[in-house]
């Protein structure tokens, strides 16, 4: 049986794109956790066995994920985060990687892969 290549959380206020994003992340092989909110991100991250990557929502709630990400940062340094935004969204963060959000799903899984890519073959 083939197994997931990694596991993705995927953080988005938006239902209707979580799901898409989920399906799309899912055909190419991810292992894929959803979460609404910040709240359901840091327990997703606490209770989950692994967690390889996660694309968080800049202007997701509760906290937004801008003002998440040092808290990631601090509490869950191993995991990559790739933040999803619309144009212009502010991010100081110099080591989370940013693409713009605008319907162009390839670019953002394009991203995870790159953003995955140091790590294969080291786990």
């Amino acid at each position: 049986m083939d197994r997931p290549r990694a596991t993705l959380v995927i953080a988005e206020r938006n239902a209707n794109i979580r799901e898409l994003l989920r399906r799309e992340f899912g055909r190419e092989g991810f292992a894929v956790l959803t979460a609404g909110s910040g709240a359901e991100v840091l327990s997703h991250l606490s209770l989950a066995e692994k967690v390889d990557i996660l694309v968080l929502d800049a202007e997701m709630g509760g906290p937004d994920g801008s003002a998440l990400v040092p808290q990631l940062e601090r509490s869950f340094p191993q995991v990559p985060v790739v933040l999803h935004g619309f144009a212009g969204f502010e991010a100081g963060q110099g080591g989370v990687a940013r693409v713009e959000k605008g319907g162009d799903f390839e670019r953002l899984k394009s991203t995870v892969r790159e953003v995955l890519r140091p790590r294969d073959g080291n786990g």
